[in-house]
């Protein structure tokens, strides 16, 4: 078993937050392409919405 030179473990941490900025940065295109994504499906719902509540309401 290895000895950890550093004892509170920040060479530890160190390793975790870089790992996780990894993550994040390699996720970052795919999370926004999704968000844009909800946005759309969003505003066609409250598109086709608001056009079906002014046909039925309409004079």
């Amino acid at each position: 078993m290895h000895d950890n030179p550093h004892p509170d473990g920040a060479r530890t941490k160190q390793a975790i937050s870089s790992r996780l900025h990894g993550w994040i940065k390699r996720r970052y295109r795919t999370a926004l392409g999704l968000a844009l994504r909800g946005a759309c499906y969003g505003a066609g719902t409250a598109a086709a919405t608001v056009t079906a509540y002014w046909l039925q309401h309409r004079p």
